[in-house]
Parts: structure tokens; C-alpha cells; sequence
């Protein structure tokens, strides 16, 4: 006899596991017509905090601070994990695995250290892994890469991946803030944590190329061999010369299937204002996907909130109970993928050095880069004359290797003060 009553679990009643929580209530009726003739019943809920303020008071009648009381319920049908972090979330995902339940995540850290680990299980024990949420939040972006997006190779990723970070460098753009300024305004509208590092410096967006990769050119991959890094050195300074050059700056996510290896990386960088990502402000994500032959798709849409990944959580528990009588496995194929020595790769540069202003500077660093052959397209001096100046290149496409050798002994020449800014340019 096919089931009609799928019991859910919910372990981590924070942001995300209460929007989910509100959107199986409030929209239940619209949801159940999807899944006809099968009904979802909330059955448990966990949290550690025993005084969790949930939005229904009815619903104290099926609350636990025990995880491990959800995972053992032989009733429960499907997890879904909000609690974040690597242990014990990886640990009680395995547990329910094991046990026959199908399992749902918002946790990109979970997925970028083990995931393929968890899909492996996944199929040996016949049940459903999925993780929309992971990335992007209310974009579905994994779903599109796995399953519409499937008649061409594609060839590129590129994404403003992290809403802090975008909120953070469009208040810096829109308004002039500085980069600290910027920061606490993120922090009190609870779009930066009170610990932030994991946005401003990149590693939340490292996180989610590293899914993007992995299900989209259908790679296995070494995630300790892509370079990220933060927006901690960009200053308004530098966003306003982008400006005046016609850039924006964004801390952009990459990732292109080169052929032999993958190109994968995590840095801010110059984007022109034409461009299709250029726009995507405030804490919105966006993504482009470049096909093979269906070209440029682009996706955009909230990266964080409640409410946003609370609907992709949704989205899979649906995706499951569609195919809960004919099990599907969506992740079946991983093919070994070596990455991109980041010094091997090529970007034009946008580089700001402050020098001593005198007669015979620019000819002296001119000649270390075209050394390191590194060519400038463009050069121009900023600020008034007087001991000391900026002066900010832009370089053609250039290796990676080679720029950082040239800005070496660029820093040691007498007449440098200081290399202010490195930031790579990304051509349309």
C-alpha cells in the first residue's frame, strides 16, 4: 500500500527552520496540490533551546531539544537539517540516512566538506539527498543545473553569491560609505552576523562555487584547491576610480570548464557596468550560466532570509514525495576534476600604486611588468601633484603568476610607496 501521510522532521528552529516551518502552514493547501493525494504532517521539531519562540504556540506539543530524538523516530519520513555548521549536523544527516530517511539541507558547509560522501550514502540506502537552499537561497539555481539545464556541457559560472558582502559594496558604491561603516549597517539589519568572516572573507562564497561546480560540469573536486578571498582591502577609493573607468566592483564567484581542468575561484573584481551581474545590488544574488549552445542565462533573486530558503526547502521536500513511490537519484555521475593552479590563470588587473611623484616613475615600472610580460592597456594618475600620487593600471589579460612576480619588484623599487590595490577585471 502506497503511504499518503509523510511525517516531517525539523532539526534547528532558527531563521531558515521557522520560514519553512511558516510556509508549510500558511501554504499548505496550495502545496498538498502538487503531491496529490499524499499530505505532509509536521511531526516533530527540534532545537537546543528549550525556549525557542515558535510562531504557532501549538506547536510546543511537538517540540524536542533532542536532534536525536527526531532522527531515531521511526515515523518521520523526511529530515530536514537547519542547524548550520559542520558536527553535529553532519553526523545526524548520516544517522538519518542510514535509517531510511530521505534528508533536505540549507547547509552549504556540510556540503562542501563531505558531500560527496552524503551522496554516496544517499544511494547506497535508496533515499533522497537534496540541498537547493544551499545556495543562492530562493534562486533555484541546483535545480536548473540539474535538471533543465542537461543538453550541453556548459562552459561558465559566474555569481554574486554572498548578500552581505553585495550589501556591503553597493552601500559603499550608492552612498560613499566606508568599509567599516558599511559593515555595521549590514550587521544591524541582520544581513552580516556579528562574526562576519565567513562572508567578508569570502569562505560562504567559496562554499556555494564549490557546490555550483561540482553539480554543474558533474565534477568530482578537491574544494582545498580553490583560492578565495574577501572584500576586507577594498576601499571607496578604489570604487570610485572603477566608476570613473565604467566598473563596478563585486565579489565574484567563477568557475569554467577549461576542457583539461577547471578554472574555480573566489575574488572581488572589476565588472563592467553593462554587464549582465553589474547591477544585482544590495543583499540580491545573481548568477550567470553560459551554455554551449542556448548561451547566457541569468538568474537573480534574494540570497538570504526566512522566507526565500524556507521555499527551496519546500521545493525539495516536494521533489521527494512526487517520487516518493519511484525512487530517483538525481546525483549519480561525479567525474574526477583536476582544478586550476590559481597562478596559472589570466585576468586583465585593475592595480592602484602610490609612488613618489617625480620624472622617470612610470618608465621604471613599466619596465618590470613588460618584463614579467605584462602589457597595460591603460594608465592614468589620480590626485594632485605633489610628493606623493596614485597611479592606477589597467592591464591586459595577464597570468596570475606573472602579475603578482612583477608587483614583487614593483614593491622594492625606491620609487614605491605602496601597491594599494590588486583587484582582477572580468571582460563581458
Amino acid at each position: 500500500m502506497k503511504k499518503e501521510i509523510i511525517n516531517i522532521g525539523i532539526l534547528g528552529l532558527g531563521t531558515v527552520g521557522q520560514g519553512t516551518i511558516k510556509i508549510l502552514q500558511e501554504n499548505k493547501e496550495f502545496i498538498e496540490q502538487k503531491i496529490y493525494p499524499k499530505k505532509i504532517v509536521l511531526k516533530k521539531l527540534a532545537d537546543k533551546d528549550k525556549d525557542k519562540i515558535l510562531l504557532d504556540k501549538n506547536l510546543y506539543k511537538i517540540f524536542t531539544n533532542s536532534a536525536q530524538e527526531v532522527v531515531a523516530d521511526p515515523e518521520i519520513d523526511i529530515i530536514v537539517e537547519t542547524i548550520g555548521g559542520f558536527e553535529p549536523a553532519k553526523s545526524l544527516i548520516m544517522q538519518a540516512l542510514n535509517s531510511g530517511k530521505h534528508v533536505v539541507t540549507a547547509n552549504k558547509e556540510v556540503i562542501a566538506k563531505a558531500g560527496y560522501e552524503i551522496l554516496d550514502l544517499a544511494r547506497e540506502n535508496k533515499v533522497n539527498f537534496l540541498f537547493e537552499a544551499s545556495v543562492a537561497s530562493g534562486i533555484p539555481i541546483i535545480g536548473a543545473l540539474s535538471n533543465s539545464l542537461t543538453s550541453y556541457k556548459l562552459k561558465e559560472i559566474m555569481g554574486i553569491l554572498n548578500g552581505t558582502t553585495n550589501y556591503i559594496l553597493t552601500k559603499m558604491s550608492e552612498e560613499g560609505k566606508d568599509y567599516e561603516e558599511a559593515l555595521k549597517e549590514s550587521q544591524e539589519k541582520g544581513y552580516a552576523e556579528a562574526d562576519p568572516r565567513k562572508d567578508i572573507d569570502g569562505f560562504d562564497a567559496f562554499n556555494k562555487i564549490f557546490i555550483l561546480s561540482a553539480i554543474a560540469f558533474r565534477a568530482k573536486i578537491d574544494p582545498n584547491n580553490i583560492y578565495y578571498e574577501g572584500i576586507r582591502n577594498i576601499s571607496k577609493l578604489d570604487i570610485g576610480y572603477a566608476r570613473e573607468l565604467g566598473y563596478t566592483i563585486k565579489l565574484l564567484a567563477l568557475a569554467r570548464n577549461t576542457g583539461p581542468d577547471l578554472d574555480i575561484r573566489v575574488h572581488p573584481a572589476l565588472i563592467p557596468k553593462r554587464h549582465a551581474l553589474a547591477n544585482i545590488g544590495g543583499a540580491y544574488n545573481g548568477i550567470l550560466v553560459r551554455g554551449g549552445e542556448f548561451g547566457d542565462l541569468t538568474f537573480s533573486g534574494l540570497g538570504a532570509g526566512a522566507l526565500p530558503a524556507g521555499s527551496m526547502i519546500v521545493s525539495d521536500i516536494v521533489d521527494i514525495i512526487k517520487n516518493y513511490d519511484n525512487y530517483n537519484n538525481r546525483y549519480n555521475y561525479f567525474e574526477k576534476k583536476k582544478i586550476r593552479d590559481f597562478s596559472q590563470t589570466y585576468s586583465p588587473y585593475y592595480l592602484r600604486i602610490r609612488v613618489k611623484d617625480r620624472p622617470g616613475v612610470l618608465a621604471e615600472i613599466a619596465s618590470v611588468f613588460a618584463r614579467k610580460k605584462v602589457s597595460f592597456l591603460s594608465v592614468i594618475q589620480k590626485g594632485e601633484a605633489g610628493e606623493v600620487v596614485d597611479i592606477v593600471f589597467l592591464t591586459h589579460q595577464a597570468k596570475e603568476g606573472s602579475v603578482q612576480e612583477a608587483l614583487k619588484e614593483v614593491a622594492r623599487l625606491e620609487c614605491v610607496e605602496k601597491i594599494c590595490s590588486t583587484i582582477r577585471v572580468v571582460e563581458i
